[in-house]
């Protein structure tokens, strides 16, 4: 029998991530900790919008977001998912360029910024960590748009199934079954495709034994012949 994981699509699950776990000094950790604010928020709800004053700078405990980018003409985009272990609203200096929001309940650690890049300057692991975060930041970017750039719209969904299913609190690797947190409109604002090209693909992928559908959140791939796509 299928061994079909619970669904986590509105709470956060896994260990919470502390900061201390990067390469801080004792002092440091202490130092940013007495700076940093515990914060929880719901499934679908705002942590920041596009255009609002860059105040703070938040770090991924546990749970899962998304930055949306609004576009004039009213279109959005998913510039990237985060997840557990990642500092965002780092890059930002006075408005932030594009707005979080959280797709399952979130636990997050808030620094106000100014006080942030002040330990920084006292601090020279937190310096080193917040350009390591920057660095990370940059790579999500770069493997995105390398996503972007496969030749067919079939390609890029399998390969954000194949890089989705790194994340170790949606995937079980025995079953082989992911847990979808984001709505079909997420993954297809992610790789610039329309949701009805997206759900066609779903429906292909489904029908050629790529994926079998478990539940209206929950997929088991074939990891073998998706990677042999």
């Amino acid at each position: 029998m299928l061994h079909v994981p619970p669904i986590h699509s509105q709470s956060y699950v896994g260990a919470l991530r502390p900061y201390h776990s990067h390469s801080l000094t004792a002092e440091a950790s202490s130092a940013l900790e007495q700076v940093g604010t515990d914060l929880q928020k719901p499934a679908k709800s705002v942590v920041f919008r596009q255009g609002e004053s860059a105040d703070f700078i938040y770090f991924v405990q546990s749970g899962a977001l998304r930055l949306d980018y609004q576009i004039e003409d009213g279109r959005n985009l998913v510039l990237d998912f985060l997840w557990p272990d990642r500092f965002f609203g780092i890059m930002e200096t006075e408005v932030y360029a594009w707005s979080a929001v959280t797709l399952v309940d979130v636990h997050l650690k808030r620094f106000r910024r100014n006080a942030m890049l002040a330990l920084a300057q006292d601090y020279p692991s937190i310096s080193t960590l917040l350009l390591q975060q920057k660095t990370a930041s940059l790579m999500a970017a770069k493997n995105h748009i390398i996503l972007m750039s496969y030749p067919t719209a079939t390609s890029k969904l399998i390969g954000f199934l194949l890089a989705y299913s790194k994340q170790q609190d949606y995937f079980d690797p025995i079953a082989q079954v992911l847990t979808l947190i984001m709505s079909r409109k997420d993954i297809a604002d992610y790789l610039g495709m329309t949701f009805e090209t997206t759900s066609r693909i779903f429906r292909y992928l489904e029908t050629e034994n790529y994926i079998k559908k478990i539940n209206h959140r929950q997929i088991q791939l074939n990891i073998k012949k998706l990677e042999s796509a």
